[in-house]
């Protein structure tokens, strides 16, 4: 029952259509046995909430149950043995969801006709996949964290050298050897130059394999001079440096810095894409105007949209015309507006208003477009 995938865009549009009652929780969650009893209370807190506010809106009994009855079975599944950073729980009457994510999602709790989507889309849309590299003269490593996965380490397909001594064929290069030879502290950065190249040599052929688009960061994980060694010999890729010893470095400590700083890197990339889309407005290419972007997402005419995800604008669109009725008794507009875009083979960026600087940015919504609308 639980998903450990983002959702298709089929599953964004399933999730998107109208219910009698339709309860939205997203809670954050801690891995491990010790958290278990601790997040199924949390959320049993909120659904039971949820569930007191269908009650007082008239619901029936019969309603109330099967919406209990859902919940029931998600609380009694195994999946509160295997979680990661979220939960997004999405029960109706006749549908309940689950969708376990490594990324953080803000605690909300929603109850009406239709589900609350937005955090969802946002994690859909927003990178969060990355590479990392822990490097020390004791050895190095490679990981890779995705949407749907916490930091794991990645196993390598050629054979390296283990740590700095390998590298350099020696057996220590931390004391002063005899006879001249390049083990003092004279020698030791030449050897470590040498290390760190053969480590970019081989991290260059492993990513090459996994990410030969090099779209992916890679965050190294490192001290000095070892870290900026590494950093002055691969251009390839961007590298994202975290200062401090990687040595005693824990999966999940790995893959907490690599998401705590996904959110202003993705921000700077969004910055910079706003920026070109800018430079189309003088072509008739962009629209931001949320009945504008509706029809033109409709039309297929939506090639990039960036859209305020914690701005709620209801109402009802015309999945034919595009035409925007706006009405309290609505679903998520932009929410609505941005799977049709996916679904129309265009690009989403889901963010909040405090992560942009550009100067065509509105606060709400800008599309840029294939072609003009008549």
């Amino acid at each position: 029952m639980p998903r450990y995938q983002l959702p298709s865009v089929a599953d964004l549009i399933e999730l998107g259509r109208q219910h009698q009652h339709a309860i939205t929780v997203y809670a954050q969650t801690a891995p491990g046995a010790d958290h278990r009893e601790n997040n199924l209370l949390t959320v049993k807190s909120a659904v039971d909430r949820a569930l007191r506010t269908v009650r007082e809106s008239g619901a029936s009994r019969a309603v109330e149950t099967q919406l209990r009855q859902h919940w029931d079975r998600i609380a009694g599944s195994d999946l509160w043995g295997n979680l990661s950073r979220s939960l997004a729980i999405f029960i109706a009457d006749d549908v309940h969801e689950v969708y376990v994510l490594p990324n953080a999602l803000e605690t909300q709790l929603q109850v009406g006709q239709y589900f609350d989507i937005g955090q969802l889309v946002r994690a859909v849309t927003t990178p969060q996949e990355a590479y990392a590299l822990t490097l020390s003269a004791d050895g190095w490593n490679l990981w890779h964290a995705t949407a749907s996965s916490r930091a794991e380490e990645m196993t390598l397909g050629g054979e390296y050298a283990a740590d700095a001594a390998e590298a350099t064929n020696r057996a220590t290069i931390r004391g002063r050897g005899q006879l001249g030879r390049l083990v003092g502290d004279e020698g030791k950065k030449t050897l470590l130059e040498t290390y760190a190249k053969r480590v970019a040599d081989a991290v260059d052929s492993e990513l090459g394999q996994a990410d030969p688009d090099r779209a992916q960061d890679l965050f190294l994980f490192a001290t000095d001079p070892l870290l900026d060694l590494y950093r002055n010999l691969d251009h390839k890729r961007r590298v994202v440096a975290v200062p401090g010893a990687p040595d005693e470095l824990r999966p999940d400590q790995i893959d907490d810095a690599i998401r705590k700083a996904l959110p202003k890197i993705n921000a700077e990339r969004v910055n910079s894409r706003l920026e070109e889309i800018g430079d189309a407005v003088s072509r008739g290419l962009v629209a931001s105007d949320i009945a504008d972007i509706a029809r033109a997402a409709v039309a297929g005419a939506v090639s990039t949209l960036v859209y305020n995800f914690t701005v709620d604008v209801l109402g009802l669109m015309n999945d034919a015309t595009g035409e925007v009725d706006y009405t309290p008794e609505g679903y998520d507009l932009l929410s609505r507006i941005a799977v049709t875009v996916l679904d129309k083979g265009g690009r989403v960026v889901a963010v909040r208003n405090d992560e942009i600087s550009a100067g065509i940015w509105n606060g709400t919504a800008i599309a840029k477009l294939r072609f003009a609308l008549s």
